[in-house]
């Protein structure tokens, strides 16, 4: 094999690993706890609030300073962000996502033994009002948990919107 073969695959990756790890992030935290930050990268899409305006932005990042976040087709400064809409950034909402699934799928399970049981004793479908009730409050409980989730972010009281640049992430290594 040719020494070019493994020399031109090298230097590529190993650009392309320094050009990702000179990439800055804007990070969304409440309060001292790092576990539940949410990281927006160079590339990726956002959803903000500006002060001045009433309604919801969708944009694409392409640059993030400490001083200013630079977008597709808008320039914001940290302080011009009312609200970021995380609802499909968080990743606490996936797990929300999945309880909620749990009590539809114990109403169904339930709903489908009491079925069976029906059947096989009675010869006929019928129905116990326990089950039924039983049933019916899981469904709604999972009805209401579906409306449970981290919808926005708002930069008020304990939340910080902070940018982490490259120097940064050097100093915490």
């Amino acid at each position: 094999m040719n020494s070019k073969t493994f020399i031109f695959p090298g230097l590529f990756i190993l650009m392309w690993g320094t050009q990702t790890l000179a990439q800055n992030l804007l990070i969304l935290q409440r309060g001292n706890n790092q576990k539940t930050r949410i990281k927006y990268e160079v590339g990726e899409s956002i959803t903000y609030l500006q002060r001045e305006t009433g309604y919801y932005i969708t944009d694409n990042i392409l640059e993030i300073t400490p001083d200013y976040i630079a977008l597709t087709e808008n320039v914001l400064s940290l302080s011009q962000l009312d609200a970021v809409d995380i609802r499909h950034k968080d990743e606490r909402n996936q797990t929300l996502k999945n309880l909620t699934l749990l009590p539809a799928a114990g109403a169904a399970l339930l709903l489908t033994a009491e079925s069976i049981n029906s059947l096989y004793a009675n010869g006929k479908l019928s129905y116990n009002s326990t089950s039924l009730g039983i049933a019916g409050a899981l469904a709604v409980s999972s009805l209401a948990m579906s409306q449970v989730r981290y919808k926005k972010f708002r930069h008020r009281g304990r939340n910080k919107i902070l940018v982490i640049t490259h120097g940064d992430w050097e100093s915490t290594l």
